[in-house]
């Protein structure tokens, strides 16, 4: 079968013109980051310095970094170390009611977060936690639902007969989940975690309405306040602050793809 030239070459300016579209952010964030005098046009730089990246780590922009890795790492973790806890008996035993319980958590995990934040808001508020640990068990209530059904499945796929196995040799419970179970299940727990970790770098209306302080703002917030410090917007700091708001999520999607290449297969709801 022959191509048409015509077509091809029309394909060819086609994609062209749309890798062009999707270049152009990244093309701006780049030139803007690395120019000192930066303008925010779209322009090669007269001189190439890393002064709005140096200004992005320090004083108040390096605080709220660490503010954004304590949130979400606190609540990856927290949000694995509740899910195992509740998806293995789900997983093993034949609770009634179990199934009708799932599709009750898919259908949570479709309320948008500001849905339930007036609640959420008055508990923290009662219980002394608006603060930063306030914002991270918010965060994981939010996340079970996913949690609970991710790991749950992939909980699912570990043959119960390696953990008879284990138990006659005599293990116990807690020797068989860690030496059987989730070595097993580390897909998922990776998966999770990603997961976990990306929604809550992400984050921006519960630790802007829970921190209530400029000192315990993370980087969503703080990049919402770099569009317009004292009525002007500095394009070389807030390029910066974005490819580095954007670095560690990257990052970890590095360090975990070996395990999340099979991970992203388990979501689901089995009976």
């Amino acid at each position: 079968m022959e191509t048409n030239p015509a077509h091809s070459r029309l394909t060819a300016v086609a994609l062209a013109f749309m890798a062009l579209i999707w270049i152009s952010p990244f093309s701006w964030l780049i030139l803007n980051a690395f120019n000192p005098a930066s303008t925010g046009r779209l322009e090669i730089p007269h001189s190439i310095g890393l002064d709005n990246f140096a200004l992005a780590v320090s004083g108040k922009a390096g605080i709220q970094f660490l503010n954004s890795v304590i949130i979400a790492a606190g609540t990856a973790t927290l949000s694995v170390l509740v899910g195992i806890s509740a998806a293995y008996p789900l997983s093993r035993l034949r609770i009634p009611g179990r199934n009708a319980f799932l599709w009750t958590l898919v259908l949570l995990r479709m309320l948008p977060s500001a849905g339930v934040l007036v609640p959420l808001y008055f508990a923290a508020q009662r219980t002394g936690l608006l603060n930063q640990l306030g914002v991270i068990i918010a965060l994981t209530v939010l996340n079970l639902p996913f949690t609970l059904l991710l790991l749950k499945n992939f909980f699912d796929t570990v043959p119960i007969e390696l953990e008879e196995a284990a138990y006659v040799e005599g293990a116990n419970l807690f020797q068989i989940l860690t030496n059987v179970v989730l070595p097993m299940s580390r897909a998922g727990i990776a998966v999770v975690w990603f997961f976990s970790f990306t929604g809550a770098w992400n984050e921006f209306l519960l630790p802007l309405i829970f921190s209530r302080v400029e000192s315990g703002f993370p980087m969503s917030v703080g990049l919402y306040a770099a569009f317009g410090q004292q009525g002007a917007v500095q394009y070389g700091f807030l390029a910066a602050f974005s490819i580095i708001y954007a670095a560690p999520a990257v990052g970890v999607y590095f360090l975990l793809r070996r395990n999340m290449n099979t991970g992203f297969a388990g979501v689901g709801v089995k009976g």
